[in-house]
């Protein structure tokens, strides 16, 4: 009799624990991780041609190597990153849908453009920090710096048209160059390659742009540089001032990261982000493709890139409400 109470009690236990997992409680990582075992796609938020998309084939290119398994960049564009992300967001959590995104993800949060943000995935590594971001104007514009924009903007209401992305982290360059006093026409547009395009068909005035895009225009004299869009000036323009240095309560590092599903398992993270890390500090092509294209070699494991992540979302939501017009 003993016995079989015992046998019941067990039984019960084991119902309880499967009840649990059926709730959607994830069991505890254990055993061998038999992870990749098929190919793994990196979900890019944007249009082909910009520096995410870039990035992230870039890494891909050499992560087979490691893994065992193909890593497939595949580009789902629109509403600012908000498409794609949320893509990942609701994909199944087993490592194989992975995002590869930046600040746009807490902005989009912050300015109400989601109701999501960083804490709806598991961060992964940060993978890159661009070139720096450059506020750009056609060159023969009548200003030649952000204080000359801004008076003249004062001047005339109106019309010069800079670019921004709702709910994208261009779209604190432009709350930023407003409260500053600028009277822009704040104009949509796509990913980066777009922007570019504006710019250089005269239907935009002052675009933001990474360095590596718009390098041999800078040379050639078709744009000019008014302002460092990063946190600090960049060795490869050190006479353009941040934007932070000419008052402008704004300014952002671009760093493109992973992110996976809510509920991936740890090891599946790490082993990944472990992997982004070996290719960044040990090859020495992937090395010498960035220095081709002016990208500077940045790696953050996991904890690290958390931390980064969870303090940069707190300060964005702290001016949530100056993000969203309120």
């Amino acid at each position: 009799m003993k016995r079989l109470l015992v046998l019941l009690m067990v039984l019960l236990l084991a119902l309880s624990f499967v009840g649990a997992q059926g709730k959607g409680e994830a069991a505890p990582a254990s055993g061998e991780l038999n992870w990749p075992t098929k190919p793994i796609n990196l979900i890019v938020p944007y249009a082909a041609g910009g520096n995410s998309d870039f990035n992230a084939r870039a890494i891909a290119k050499y992560l087979p190597a490691i893994l065992g398994q193909p890593v497939v960049v595949t580009n789902v564009a629109g509403s600012g990153g908000t498409i794609g992300a949320s893509q990942v967001k609701d994909a199944k959590a087993d490592g194989y849908t992975i995002l590869v995104h930046q600040l746009s993800l807490t902005i989009a949060e912050a300015a109400g453009m989601a109701d999501y943000g960083i804490e709806s995935f598991e961060v992964g590594s940060v993978f890159s920090n661009a070139s720096p971001e450059i506020l750009l104007a056609a060159a023969n514009a009548p200003f030649d710096t952000v204080e000359e924009l801004i008076a003249l903007s004062k001047k005339q209401p109106g019309k010069y048209k800079l670019t921004a992305n709702t709910g994208a982290s261009t779209m604190w360059i432009a709350i930023g160059l407003q409260n500053a006093g600028a009277k822009l026409n704040i104009v949509s547009s796509g990913g980066s390659g777009e922007r570019l395009q504006l710019v250089l068909g005269g239907h935009a005035d002052i675009v933001p742009l990474n360095y590596s895009q718009v390098k041999s225009y800078l040379e050639d004299g078709t744009l000019k540089a008014i302002g460092n869009v990063s946190n600090n000036r960049s060795e490869l323009l050190p006479e353009v001032k941040t934007l932070r240095e000419s008052g402008i309560n704004a300014g952002y590092d671009y760093l493109n990261t992973m992110f996976f599903p809510k509920g991936t398992d740890p090891r599946i993270v790490e082993k990944f982000s472990n992997a982004v890390g070996e290719v960044i500090n040990n090859n020495a092509a992937y090395q010498a493709d960035m220095a081709k294209a002016f990208q500077p070699l940045t790696w953050m494991n996991v904890e690290d890139s958390k931390a980064h992540w969870y303090k940069e979302r707190e300060e964005l939501m702290a001016i949530s409400d100056v993000l969203q017009g309120k």
